[in-house]
C-alpha cells in the first residue's frame, strides 16, 4: 500500500458502475503495506501532528487498551519505534498517528456487538469521532440515510468474521467543497453551492481496509485522498456514470451527502 500522492487513474471509474446510486460494500484482500510508515505526503503528515495536539485527535476508553496492543504487535517496527517511551496505550498511540498516513478506529467485541472504542481520526469525512465513541456499528452508520437497512447486516456479519489476520480493503467516495483532507464538523468547510461546476468541486476517496485481530478486536483504517472532480472525469471518462449515480441517489442520502445542490444540476 503507498501513501504518496498520485495523479487519479481510470480504475477510479468502477466506483460509478451500475444503472442506478446505491450503497455498495465491495471488498478485495488487502495490499501489503498498511501497517507500515509508507511513503506518506511530509505536508499531510505535519498536518496530522498540529489534529494531534488537540483534544479531539485521539479518542479512548479503557476498552481500547488491549485492542492497540493487538495492533502494536503487528506494526511495522519504525512505527513502534516512533512511541518509544510513552508508557500509556493511548499516548503510544497519539505518537504512532503521526506518523502514519492512515486514520485509525478501533473495534472490539462487547456484549455481543462491535464497539468503537478508540482511535485516532485526523481527517473525518463530516462526522465526529467524539460522538461515535463506544457505539455499535448500527449506532456508528445510522445518520447515513438506508445505509443500515440496505447493508447493516451484511457489515456486522463481516466484522464479526474477521478471522485474526483476515484483511479485506474496499474504496468509498464523495464530493466536497474543498480540497482539504480535514472536513471535521467542527470546522466550516466550504460547501456545495448551486450552479458550481466541476471545476470548482473535489472528488474524495476513502481507502479502507479491515482487519482481524484475533478475538474480536478490529482495526479499521481508512486513507484519504482528493482531488478536482474535473480531473478524475477527465481520467476515467466516466462523466456520465457519474451523472447518473448523484441524480439517481435519494434525496436524503443526497442531503446528508452535500450533493443536494448538484443534484439538483440539470
Amino acid at each position: 500500500m503507498s501513501f504518496a500522492h498520485r495523479a487519479p487513474w481510470p480504475g477510479l471509474g468502477a466506483l460509478f458502475a451500475g444503472e442506478l446510486f446505491r450503497f455498495r460494500f465491495q471488498l478485495r484482500p488487502a495490499r501489503a503495506g498498511w501497517l507500515g510508515p509508507g511513503d506518506g505526503d511530509a505536508g499531510t503528515l505535519a498536518r496530522r501532528r498540529e489534529i494531534l495536539g488537540t483534544p479531539r485527535g485521539i479518542v479512548w476508553t479503557p476498552a481500547a487498551n488491549a485492542t492497540w496492543s493487538r495492533v502494536e504487535d503487528r506494526l511495522d517496527p519504525a512505527l513502534v519505534l516512533s512511541a518509544q517511551g510513552r508508557r500509556e496505550p493511548s499516548e503510544r498511540a497519539r505518537e504512532v498517528s503521526g506518523h502514519w498516513a492512515p486514520d485509525f478506529v478501533l473495534l472490539r467485541l462487547m456484549g455481543g456487538e462491535h464497539r468503537m472504542v478508540g482511535g485516532s481520526v485526523c481527517f473525518p469525512s463530516g462526522w465526529d469521532p467524539v460522538e461515535k465513541l463506544g457505539g455499535t456499528l448500527a449506532m456508528i452508520h445510522g445518520p447515513v440515510p438506508t445505509l443500515n437497512v440496505e447493508l447493516g447486516e451484511r457489515i456486522a456479519r463481516f466484522i464479526a468474521g474477521l478471522g485474526d489476520g483476515d484483511a479485506f480493503e474496499r474504496d468509498n467516495w464523495g464530493v466536497a467543497g474543498t480540497g482539504r483532507l480535514d472536513l471535521h464538523p467542527c470546522d466550516e468547510a466550504p460547501r456545495i453551492m448551486d450552479g458550481a461546476g466541476l471545476e470548482g468541486l473535489w472528488f474524495r476517496l476513502e481507502e479502507q481496509a479491515f482487519m482481524g485481530l484475533g478475538d474480536g478486536h478490529v482495526l479499521f483504517l481508512i486513507h484519504v485522498r482528493t482531488w478536482p472532480l474535473h480531473e478524475v472525469m477527465q481520467a476515467t471518462s466516466a462523466r456520465e456514470a457519474f451523472a447518473r449515480m448523484v441524480t439517481s441517489m435519494p434525496p436524503e442520502v443526497a442531503r446528508y451527502k452535500g450533493l443536494a445542490a448538484l443534484q439538483a444540476r440539470p
